[in-house]
């Protein structure tokens, strides 16, 4: 009895043929690829993104190190978001509420700080007057209970760099610089800068002669960009004595209940708020969880876009090699064999447009955050965009369930064809 022969369109048989028939047709396929690929990297950047800026927020927030912020009344939210980025709203407390909430039982240590705006002068070599970029921000600390508050600051260490020493606690001159604020100014240990600075109640700002005596090292926080001096020098140069922007405050035991009756204690006092940064937290993190809707939404329409055009590619393709088709069903090619190949050659797009889709997300980040930073103020500061290896996976599985569905109207329309009616067609 005769031998049977297996059937020639198996698996591996099914993969030479559809890069084949996908590399007769080069610059189309790589049209299409570029297409799923451009919508992976969309995907991939938007949803590293919304993990990037909810741990931008949360790292943020920590990094302040204290968990209650006492402060001047007004909008608590904007205050919380102002000081994330190490600014004031040039609101003041009064100068004897210190005394008041110190001696709090539930308090297990409390720093005072002052936040005030400075005018560079001629102090950055890149004083190009855009907004923003000519003014520092100075913040008056009580050096001991703030580094106590923050035991992660430290002063800048490496190969032939010296970050210097914290300022005297009652020097007039001396500061210590962030991280960024030394990098942008280009300046290191020993430089003198000046600063513009305008009292209160008055207009002629007043020229001072400051010297760096520390740089710190990178906390990817708002001391980044803070340049830091003693906190009753501050006030006098503002001309703000005894007043303060915030009092930063660690609870001995942290809870949703503690915080209640923390702040329903100080309320009394009229001048004040109490905001608890775990509320604004949850705030800031709900705001995000609204605009994810908005951004799924994009990377949705960015993938139907790619699916439509995936259909059309394939359509076309089939189309085209209408006599071929028929020729291999006349020559014994089943129907299912003819839907596994066009079904394949569909999906082989679609992996390879998630592949180069990813590799490009996963390369150009710092530029995607870029961008974002420059069309939306993120409020926070750091790195907001986070591509981890589950948001490339999310995105490469569903690029292919995309080819999978795609596929199927094409494969199917191509198994269903007569062999003589698709020869006549193709002739």
């Amino acid at each position: 009895m005769r031998q049977l022969q297996p059937d020639p369109f198996i698996l591996g048989r099914y993969l030479v043929l559809a890069v084949n028939n996908l590399r007769r047709r080069m610059v189309r396929t790589a049209l299409t690829v570029a297409g799923v690929a451009l919508a992976v990297t969309v995907a991939v950047s938007l949803g590293g993104f919304m993990l990037g800026y909810r741990r931008a927020i949360d790292k943020s927030i920590d990094m302040l190190g204290f968990q209650v912020m006492i402060m001047a009344k007004g909008c608590p939210y904007e205050a919380a978001t102002m000081m994330l980025k190490g600014g004031t709203g040039l609101l003041y407390l009064p100068g004897d509420t210190l005394d008041k909430v110190r001696g709090d039982a539930d308090i297990e240590s409390i720093t005072p700080i002052f936040v005030g705006v400075a005018q560079k002068q001629g102090s950055s070599i890149r004083d190009d007057g855009a907004a923003g970029q000519n003014f520092l921000i100075m913040s008056g600390i009580d050096l001991d209970s703030y580094r106590k508050m923050k035991p992660w600051l430290t002063l800048k260490q490496g190969a032939g760099y010296d970050g210097g020493r914290w300022f005297a606690p009652d020097s007039r001159t001396e500061v210590v610089i962030g991280f960024e604020a030394a990098e942008y100014e280009q300046r290191k240990v020993g430089d003198i800068f000046y600063a513009s600075i305008t009292p209160a109640g008055r207009r002629d700002p007043v020229l001072r002669e400051f010297k760096v005596v520390g740089v710190l090292d990178r906390t990817g926080t708002q001391d980044d960009g803070t340049v830091f001096l003693p906190l009753d020098i501050a006030r006098e140069y503002f001309d703000r004595p005894g007043q303060l922007t915030i009092l930063g405050i660690k609870l001995k035991q942290f809870s949703g209940a503690k915080l209640r009756e923390f702040e329903t204690r100080w309320l009394k006092l009229p001048e004040v708020q109490v905001v608890g940064l775990q509320q604004v937290k949850n705030t800031l993190v709900g705001l995000v969880a609204t605009a994810q809707t908005m951004i799924a939404a994009v990377a949705a329409i960015a993938m139907i876009v790619a699916f439509i055009g995936v259909i059309n590619t394939i359509l076309m393709s089939v189309h085209e090699r209408t006599a071929e088709i028929g020729i291999m069903k006349a020559l014994g090619a089943r129907r299912e064999s003819i839907f596994q190949l066009i079904w394949l050659e569909t999906v082989m797009i679609c992996l390879a447009g998630a592949i180069a889709g990813s590799i490009l997300a996963v390369t150009g980040p710092s530029l995607v955050e870029r961008m974002i930073k420059a069309i939306a103020n993120l409020g926070v500061n750091g790195s907001v965009v986070s591509i981890t290896p589950a948001v490339v996976l999310y995105a490469v599985v569903g690029a292919v369930a995309l080819g999978f569905f795609a596929g199927l109207y094409p494969a199917w329309r191509a198994s269903s064809m007569r062999p003589v009616e698709a020869i006549g067609r193709g002739i």
